[in-house]
Protein backbone atom coordinates (compact mmCIF):
# COMPACT_ATOMS: atom_id res chain seq x y z
CA UNK A 1 0.00 0.00 0.00
CA UNK A 2 2.80 2.57 0.79
CA UNK A 3 4.09 2.12 -2.67
CA UNK A 4 0.84 2.58 -4.23
CA UNK A 5 0.59 5.73 -1.98
CA UNK A 6 3.61 7.12 -2.80
CA UNK A 7 3.12 6.51 -6.74
CA UNK A 8 -0.25 8.43 -6.42
CA UNK A 9 2.28 11.01 -4.49
CA UNK A 10 3.44 11.71 -7.60
CA UNK A 11 1.29 11.64 -9.97
CA UNK A 12 -0.35 14.71 -8.09
CA UNK A 13 2.86 16.30 -7.65
CA UNK A 14 2.70 16.67 -11.41
CA UNK A 15 -0.69 18.19 -11.41
CA UNK A 16 -0.31 20.84 -8.81
CA UNK A 17 3.02 22.30 -10.08
CA UNK A 18 2.20 23.91 -13.49
CA UNK A 19 -0.70 25.90 -11.81
CA UNK A 20 1.30 26.62 -8.98
CA UNK A 21 3.80 28.39 -11.18
CA UNK A 22 0.92 30.07 -12.97
CA UNK A 23 -0.07 31.68 -9.92
CA UNK A 24 2.78 32.12 -7.51
CA UNK A 25 3.87 35.96 -7.75
CA UNK A 26 7.02 35.22 -5.31
CA UNK A 27 8.72 33.16 -7.32
CA UNK A 28 8.82 35.22 -10.21
CA UNK A 29 10.98 38.31 -7.61
CA UNK A 30 13.70 36.10 -6.67
CA UNK A 31 16.40 33.36 -7.80
CA UNK A 32 15.42 30.17 -6.45
CA UNK A 33 17.89 28.49 -5.02
CA UNK A 34 17.64 24.26 -4.31
CA UNK A 35 18.66 22.99 -1.24
CA UNK A 36 18.99 19.23 0.41
CA UNK A 37 15.78 18.43 1.85
CA UNK A 38 13.37 19.09 5.00
CA UNK A 39 16.13 17.93 6.97
CA UNK A 40 17.71 21.18 7.39
CA UNK A 41 17.08 22.53 9.96
CA UNK A 42 18.85 26.12 9.21
CA UNK A 43 21.41 27.79 6.20
CA UNK A 44 24.62 30.22 6.91
CA UNK A 45 25.12 32.71 4.29
CA UNK A 46 27.35 35.79 3.92
CA UNK A 47 26.10 39.45 4.04
CA UNK A 48 29.39 41.59 2.66
CA UNK A 49 29.45 45.34 3.85
CA UNK A 50 30.62 47.92 1.84
CA UNK A 51 33.93 49.09 1.34
CA UNK A 52 35.65 52.23 0.53
CA UNK A 53 36.49 53.86 -2.73
CA UNK A 54 39.18 52.60 -4.84
CA UNK A 55 42.19 54.55 -5.44
CA UNK A 56 43.62 56.16 -9.08
CA UNK A 57 47.51 56.89 -9.23
CA UNK A 58 50.09 56.28 -11.22
CA UNK A 59 51.59 54.16 -8.86
CA UNK A 60 50.70 51.46 -6.22
CA UNK A 61 50.78 53.30 -3.04
CA UNK A 62 49.21 52.63 0.28
CA UNK A 63 45.81 53.41 1.67
CA UNK A 64 43.24 51.38 -0.21
CA UNK A 65 43.34 48.33 1.23
CA UNK A 66 40.28 47.11 3.28
CA UNK A 67 39.63 44.40 5.96
CA UNK A 68 37.09 42.44 4.20
CA UNK A 69 33.96 42.81 6.98
CA UNK A 70 30.65 40.50 6.21
CA UNK A 71 28.61 39.29 8.73
CA UNK A 72 27.91 35.58 8.97
CA UNK A 73 23.97 34.77 9.01
CA UNK A 74 21.91 32.14 9.79
CA UNK A 75 18.75 31.55 8.65
CA UNK A 76 16.17 28.65 10.19
CA UNK A 77 14.39 27.42 7.05
CA UNK A 78 10.80 27.13 8.44
CA UNK A 79 7.85 24.63 6.78
CA UNK A 80 4.89 25.39 5.26
CA UNK A 81 2.27 22.89 5.23
CA UNK A 82 -1.29 22.13 4.82
CA UNK A 83 -3.13 18.84 5.33
CA UNK A 84 -6.17 17.30 3.80
CA UNK A 85 -8.50 14.32 3.58
CA UNK A 86 -9.06 12.19 0.40
CA UNK A 87 -11.73 9.79 0.58
CA UNK A 88 -10.85 5.98 0.19
CA UNK A 89 -12.97 5.43 -2.78
CA UNK A 90 -11.97 8.16 -4.60
CA UNK A 91 -8.40 7.19 -4.06
CA UNK A 92 -9.31 3.95 -5.00
CA UNK A 93 -10.74 4.94 -7.93
CA UNK A 94 -7.61 6.83 -8.73
CA UNK A 95 -5.38 3.78 -8.14
CA UNK A 96 -7.32 1.33 -10.18
CA UNK A 97 -7.27 4.51 -13.33
CA UNK A 98 -11.08 4.06 -13.85
CA UNK A 99 -10.80 7.86 -13.33
CA UNK A 100 -8.87 10.88 -14.42
CA UNK A 101 -6.01 11.86 -11.06
CA UNK A 102 -8.44 14.18 -9.87
CA UNK A 103 -6.12 16.20 -7.14
CA UNK A 104 -8.74 18.95 -6.39
CA UNK A 105 -8.15 18.77 -2.95
CA UNK A 106 -3.81 18.56 -3.38
CA UNK A 107 -4.53 21.54 -5.41
CA UNK A 108 -6.56 23.37 -3.06
CA UNK A 109 -4.18 22.66 0.17
CA UNK A 110 -1.46 23.35 -2.30
CA UNK A 111 -2.73 27.07 -3.06
CA UNK A 112 -3.12 27.60 0.32
CA UNK A 113 0.64 26.75 0.73
CA UNK A 114 1.88 29.04 -2.49
CA UNK A 115 0.03 32.02 -0.79
CA UNK A 116 2.05 31.60 2.78
CA UNK A 117 5.01 31.35 0.58
CA UNK A 118 3.96 34.48 -1.29
CA UNK A 119 3.25 36.39 2.42
CA UNK A 120 7.54 34.74 3.62
CA UNK A 121 8.79 35.84 0.50
CA UNK A 122 7.24 39.43 0.34
CA UNK A 123 6.60 40.11 3.90
CA UNK A 124 7.69 37.91 6.00
CA UNK A 125 7.43 35.76 8.55
CA UNK A 126 4.28 36.75 11.16
CA UNK A 127 1.74 34.81 13.32
CA UNK A 128 -0.48 37.64 13.92
CA UNK A 129 -0.27 39.50 10.62
CA UNK A 130 1.87 42.83 12.16
CA UNK A 131 4.39 42.04 14.15
CA UNK A 132 7.05 40.24 11.64
CA UNK A 133 10.06 37.53 13.30
CA UNK A 134 11.57 37.50 9.77
CA UNK A 135 11.39 40.23 7.39
CA UNK A 136 10.61 39.63 3.86
CA UNK A 137 11.19 41.65 0.75
CA UNK A 138 8.44 44.24 1.79
CA UNK A 139 9.48 44.37 5.17
CA UNK A 140 12.67 44.45 4.79
CA UNK A 141 13.27 47.15 2.00
CA UNK A 142 16.25 49.32 2.53
CA UNK A 143 14.89 52.28 0.86
CA UNK A 144 11.40 53.83 2.43
CA UNK A 145 9.37 55.87 0.58
CA UNK A 146 6.63 57.41 2.05
CA UNK A 147 6.20 60.33 0.58
CA UNK A 148 2.27 60.90 -0.70
CA UNK A 149 2.03 60.35 -4.48
CA UNK A 150 -1.12 60.45 -6.57
CA UNK A 151 -1.10 58.55 -9.01
CA UNK A 152 -4.49 58.50 -10.24
CA UNK A 153 -3.54 60.84 -13.24
CA UNK A 154 -0.86 59.85 -16.20
CA UNK A 155 2.84 59.75 -14.97
CA UNK A 156 1.96 59.25 -10.89
CA UNK A 157 3.47 56.01 -10.89
CA UNK A 158 6.75 56.41 -12.89
CA UNK A 159 7.42 60.27 -10.90
CA UNK A 160 7.46 57.76 -7.43
CA UNK A 161 9.55 54.64 -9.50
CA UNK A 162 11.81 57.58 -9.81
CA UNK A 163 11.88 59.07 -6.77
CA UNK A 164 12.97 55.80 -5.63
CA UNK A 165 15.50 55.43 -8.30
CA UNK A 166 17.04 58.25 -6.69
CA UNK A 167 17.24 56.93 -3.52
CA UNK A 168 18.83 53.86 -4.40
CA UNK A 169 21.46 56.12 -6.44
CA UNK A 170 22.56 57.86 -3.22
CA UNK A 171 22.92 54.16 -2.39
CA UNK A 172 25.28 53.31 -4.67
CA UNK A 173 23.12 50.82 -6.42
CA UNK A 174 23.43 50.79 -10.09
CA UNK A 175 19.74 51.63 -11.42
CA UNK A 176 20.55 51.65 -14.70
CA UNK A 177 22.30 48.05 -15.03
CA UNK A 178 19.40 46.48 -13.74
CA UNK A 179 16.21 45.39 -15.01
CA UNK A 180 13.25 45.93 -12.29
CA UNK A 181 10.14 44.38 -11.09
CA UNK A 182 7.58 46.70 -9.85
CA UNK A 183 5.02 44.97 -7.84
CA UNK A 184 1.54 46.86 -6.54
CA UNK A 185 -1.50 46.50 -4.41
CA UNK A 186 -4.71 45.62 -6.56
CA UNK A 187 -6.46 49.19 -5.91
CA UNK A 188 -2.97 50.49 -7.26
CA UNK A 189 -2.33 48.29 -9.78
CA UNK A 190 -5.68 48.52 -11.28
CA UNK A 191 -5.56 51.92 -11.24
CA UNK A 192 -2.03 51.95 -13.53
CA UNK A 193 -3.56 49.63 -15.71
CA UNK A 194 -6.28 51.84 -17.25
CA UNK A 195 -4.11 55.26 -16.78
CA UNK A 196 -3.36 57.15 -19.93
CA UNK A 197 -2.15 60.45 -21.22
CA UNK A 198 -3.27 63.18 -22.88
CA UNK A 199 -2.61 61.36 -26.11
CA UNK A 200 -4.06 58.22 -25.10
CA UNK A 201 -0.90 57.15 -24.65
CA UNK A 202 -1.12 53.52 -22.12
CA UNK A 203 0.97 54.48 -19.13
CA UNK A 204 1.63 51.07 -18.29
CA UNK A 205 3.36 50.72 -21.42
CA UNK A 206 5.83 53.65 -20.23
CA UNK A 207 6.02 51.93 -17.16
CA UNK A 208 7.72 49.04 -18.32
CA UNK A 209 10.44 50.62 -20.19
CA UNK A 210 11.45 52.93 -17.09
CA UNK A 211 11.82 49.58 -15.70
CA UNK A 212 14.08 48.15 -18.20
CA UNK A 213 14.65 49.42 -21.74
CA UNK A 214 12.35 49.47 -24.73
CA UNK A 215 13.99 46.84 -26.13
CA UNK A 216 13.88 44.57 -22.78
CA UNK A 217 11.45 46.15 -20.15
CA UNK A 218 11.14 45.36 -16.65
CA UNK A 219 8.13 43.38 -15.26
CA UNK A 220 4.73 44.72 -13.32
CA UNK A 221 2.85 42.63 -10.70
CA UNK A 222 -0.45 42.56 -8.79
CA UNK A 223 -0.60 41.14 -5.46
CA UNK A 224 -2.75 40.58 -2.62
CA UNK A 225 -0.32 40.23 -0.29
CA UNK A 226 0.82 44.11 -0.22
CA UNK A 227 -0.96 46.23 2.09
CA UNK A 228 -4.06 48.42 0.55
CA UNK A 229 -6.74 50.41 2.71
CA UNK A 230 -9.47 51.67 0.47
CA UNK A 231 -7.80 53.95 -1.81
CA UNK A 232 -4.28 53.88 -0.46
CA UNK A 233 -1.67 51.58 -1.53
CA UNK A 234 1.71 50.27 -1.69
CA UNK A 235 4.21 48.61 -4.54
CA UNK A 236 7.38 47.34 -4.18
CA UNK A 237 10.47 47.81 -6.62
CA UNK A 238 13.33 45.11 -6.79
CA UNK A 239 16.12 44.23 -9.54
CA UNK A 240 14.92 41.09 -11.58
CA UNK A 241 16.38 37.25 -10.82
CA UNK A 242 18.28 37.70 -13.70
CA UNK A 243 20.09 40.79 -12.94
CA UNK A 244 19.94 40.94 -9.27
CA UNK A 245 20.40 37.41 -7.48
CA UNK A 246 23.49 38.75 -5.85
CA UNK A 247 21.57 40.90 -3.56
CA UNK A 248 18.58 38.63 -2.59
CA UNK A 249 17.59 34.76 -3.00
CA UNK A 250 14.99 31.86 -2.04
CA UNK A 251 16.68 29.10 -0.44
CA UNK A 252 14.23 25.95 -1.03
CA UNK A 253 15.17 23.74 0.68
CA UNK A 254 12.13 21.02 -0.07
CA UNK A 255 10.01 21.95 -3.07
CA UNK A 256 6.26 22.04 -2.89
CA UNK A 257 5.20 18.10 -2.68
CA UNK A 258 2.31 16.04 -1.50
CA UNK A 259 2.34 13.53 0.90
CA UNK A 260 -0.03 10.47 1.66
CA UNK A 261 -0.69 8.38 4.20
CA UNK A 262 -3.43 6.05 5.96
CA UNK A 263 -5.51 5.69 8.53
CA UNK A 264 -3.64 3.24 10.90
CA UNK A 265 -7.70 1.86 12.52
CA UNK A 266 -8.60 0.82 9.19
CA UNK A 267 -6.02 0.66 6.68
CA UNK A 268 -8.23 -1.07 4.05
CA UNK A 269 -11.00 1.32 4.32
CA UNK A 270 -10.42 4.61 6.38
CA UNK A 271 -9.64 7.70 4.92
CA UNK A 272 -6.43 8.93 3.17
CA UNK A 273 -4.71 11.30 5.19
CA UNK A 274 -2.71 13.99 2.77
CA UNK A 275 -0.36 16.77 3.71
CA UNK A 276 0.90 19.12 1.04
CA UNK A 277 4.44 20.98 2.34
CA UNK A 278 7.56 23.14 1.28
CA UNK A 279 10.60 24.40 3.14
CA UNK A 280 12.50 27.42 2.38
CA UNK A 281 13.73 30.93 4.07
CA UNK A 282 14.47 34.06 1.73
CA UNK A 283 18.45 35.37 2.27
CA UNK A 284 18.18 39.10 1.83
CA UNK A 285 22.21 40.31 1.00
CA UNK A 286 21.76 43.83 0.42
CA UNK A 287 17.94 45.77 1.07
CA UNK A 288 19.30 49.09 -0.73
CA UNK A 289 18.44 47.34 -3.65
CA UNK A 290 14.78 46.86 -2.41
CA UNK A 291 12.10 50.15 -2.41
CA UNK A 292 9.25 49.92 -1.03
CA UNK A 293 6.14 52.53 -1.88
CA UNK A 294 4.25 53.21 1.01
CA UNK A 295 1.81 56.20 0.58
CA UNK A 296 0.56 55.65 -2.84
CA UNK A 297 -2.81 56.80 -3.65
CA UNK A 298 -5.65 56.26 -6.44
CA UNK A 299 -6.96 60.04 -6.33
CA UNK A 300 -5.66 62.39 -8.71
CA UNK A 301 -4.55 64.57 -6.81
CA UNK A 302 -2.62 64.71 -2.81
Amino acid sequence: MSNALFEVSRTMDTIIHPPLRQINKARKLVNVVPGEGIGELSVDWIELEAMSDAMIAYSFSTGAEDTVDFSLQNSKIPLIWKDFTLDRRLYEAMRRKNTNVDASAALEAAYTVSSAEEMMILRGITRNGTTFEKNGLYEGAGQDYSTPKAIGTYGGIQDAVTDVYEMMDDSDVPTDSLRWNLSMSPNIYNKVNKSRSANDVKEMKDLLELLGTPNNPGNVFKSNTLPSVSTTGSALLTPTPDTGSQYFDYYLSAEVQTELGQDGKHPRTGPISGRIFESGVLRIRKNAVIGKMTALSTAASV
